[in-house]
């Protein structure tokens, strides 16, 4: 397996499970994909809205269960991609061993933007976050490529 990518968000229900699956979709089986929770209790399945968005684009999230950053998940991954620069900065001062893989989703391509949280919208709101996902994720590929 190539490159181990995790994606971090605030619960692991919404943004990061979101970008997980997106992920998978679009570099395949090429890099290894994973993600966490700053504040996740772990356990809990993604939220609907996020399933359904993506099921949508045939990607299933059914078998995600929410799980809390660690030590051990930042040391095996490649890169460490929180949804905001708050998020940057946290997990570099939580984890500041592993701050130089640490790099927001939205600090890859040419805009600098950070990918809001959807909890509580409606699923137009979700399938918005999702584009926007797949949009900086398509930045990330060409970083990678």
């Amino acid at each position: 397996m190539g490159l181990k990518l995790l994606f971090i968000c605030t619960g692991n229900t919404c943004r990061s499970p979101m970008a997980e699956g997106l992920a998978r979709k679009i570099f395949g089986d090429s890099v290894q994909v994973g993600s966490a929770g700053m504040a996740a209790y772990g356990g809990e399945s993604a939220n609907t809205h996020a399933l359904e968005v993506l099921k949508e684009q045939n990607i299933d999230l059914s078998r995600h269960f929410s799980r809390r950053i660690s030590a051990e998940l930042m040391a095996d991954a490649d890169w460490i991609i929180p949804m905001t620069q708050a998020q940057e900065e946290a997990l570099k001062r939580l984890f500041p061993e592993y701050a130089e893989k640490v790099r927001y989703l939205g600090d890859w391509g040419e805009q600098k933007r950070e990918v809001v949280d959807p909890w509580g919208g409606s699923l137009e709101i979700y399938r918005q976050t999702a584009q926007e996902i797949g949009n900086l994720l398509s930045a990330i590929k060409s970083y990678l490529a």
